[in-house]
């Protein structure tokens, strides 16, 4: 199969803040509802019991994480088919027509039970185009980062999903100061979902811009697409449970250091809602900066010591980081959300790049999007409820340490399974077997790196 050269600077540089521009606005679309999800339950399903109301509310949020695998089904196997750049402009497309149409949605008060059928649909919808981001993101950004630095362009994609959540994070407490809470019940709580037109607008022109990825070109004209990537992804089992292992704690970590713990901090060890949001900022910020600079060790020393490093290392501190929480002290929750960001970016840092690596440019995409939307869905989005529940039921404040715990221990085992040649610095090829061709031309097999 013949291949492309590698991109040029510039227009690598180009792709990068495409891909992380667009993600950042994807997942701030996507986030956003979690913060705003009293004024929701209130919206769209009132009752005389406000906590039923939230429940309601975060029933839906869980169930856009649940689409997310049919996303990933769907739309990973299309950018393999079509193309990545066409499914990101796409999902980004939904992503945002869905917020907009969730800002001037009726009330409950105004469309009665249609309302929040209607709010069910949006975000179902959301988790559906979630779902296919992260597979066609990565699998761009993979292919052109240039093959010692894949770690470090892949990084910005994460990079980006922690930024969207931050820009949420802030945008809602600065209109929330601004306007009131009163204001924001009433339709404060709106704007930040009609921002997803202007901030969607800017990314869009952005991602229209880009050409496709020269691995994708040159299997269009060599003929040798896979006609059934879906199918060819689920016939590599191994690399497939290497992916949701490591996907794993790729998810959970992220989503319990973000969405679980300004709760954590600011409820249930009662520091407020106003120190929560600057520890989670902190946090926020030493992980966007932790990424990249890990990343480019990655790229130098391999994935595997990075993976181990990053997962054991937060096996070994969420125990006493959830514990050292509960003690009073403001300064040192601070310090521990801070310390578990910068390992959650340390483990993310290898794995984003390690999942597109396992599957060659025919399936990769799809690869990434089926494998890793599986746990993102599974134990990402169930992390708050799992945690709530934890303490709920051991009355013991650091139990949803344990949960983490056993995540981390999940993505160790896999990190550890990754045996065989490292990938990071080697030509990604079709190393398994052959992709299905839409021609009689079949590409060159070479021996397996993972055994």
């Amino acid at each position: 199969m013949s291949t492309r050269a590698p991109a040029r600077p510039p227009k690598r540089a180009r792709a990068i803040v495409g891909a992380t521009v667009g993600h950042t606005i994807e997942f701030f679309d996507f986030t956003v509802y979690g913060f705003l999800a009293v004024h929701i339950g209130a919206t769209f399903f009132p009752s005389d019991d406000p906590t039923a109301e939230l429940l309601s509310s975060f029933a839906v949020f869980g169930l856009a994480f649940l689409a997310r695998p049919l996303g990933g089904f769907v739309l990973g196997p299309l950018a393999d088919r079509i193309g990545r750049k066409r499914v990101l402009v796409l999902v980004l497309t939904v992503m945002a027509a869905c917020s907009v149409g969730i800002g001037v949605l009726p009330g409950y008060d105004s469309w009665g039970i249609a309302a929040p059928l209607v709010l069910v649909a949006l975000r179902t919808l959301q988790g559906f185009s979630a779902g296919g981001e992260y597979g066609s993101g990565s699998a761009f950004l993979l292919e052109y980062a240039g093959r010692n630095r894949r770690a470090f362009g892949i990084s910005w994609l994460t990079f980006g999903t922690t930024a969207g959540l931050m820009l949420g994070i802030t945008v809602v407490t600065a209109l929330t100061a601004t306007l009131g809470d009163d204001t924001m019940a009433e339709w404060g709580w709106r704007i930040p979902f009609l921002l997803a037109a202007p901030l969607a607008a800017i990314a869009l022109y952005i991602r229209a811009k880009l050409e496709e990825t020269p691995d994708f070109q040159a299997m269009s004209e060599t003929g040798t697409l896979s006609r059934s990537p879906g199918r060819e992804v689920l016939s590599r089992g191994r690399r497939l449970a290497l992916i949701i292992g490591i996907g794993a704690m790729h998810a959970t970590c992220f989503y319990a250091v973000f969405t679980y713990m300004p709760t954590y901090i600011g409820t249930v060890n009662d520091y407020g809602s106003t120190f929560s949001l600057i520890s989670t900022m902190c946090a926020g910020a030493a992980t966007m900066v932790t990424l990249p600079l890990v990343a480019t060790v990655s790229d130098r020393i391999g994935r595997r010591p990075v993976l181990l490093f990053g997962s054991i290392g937060f096996a070994v501190i969420v125990f006493p980081v959830f514990s050292a929480i509960t003690l009073g002290n403001p300064a040192l929750a601070l310090l521990s959300q801070l310390l578990l960001g910068v390992f959650t970016a340390i483990y993310l840092s290898a794995s984003a790049a390690t999942m597109p690596e396992l599957f060659p440019a025919s399936i990769r995409s799809s690869g990434v999007s089926i494998g890793f939307n599986i746990p993102a869905a599974v134990f990402g989005g169930s992390a708050p409820f799992v945690a709530t529940f934890l303490i709920q039921q051991t009355d013991w404040t650091p139990s949803p340490s344990i949960y983490l715990l056993l995540t981390a221990i999940c993505g160790a085992v896999a990190s550890f399974l990754l045996t065989g040649k490292d990938l990071h610095g080697d030509d990604l090829v079709d190393d398994e077997k052959p992709a299905t061709p839409t021609t009689a031309e079949e590409p060159a097999r070479v021996p397996d790196p993972i055994h």
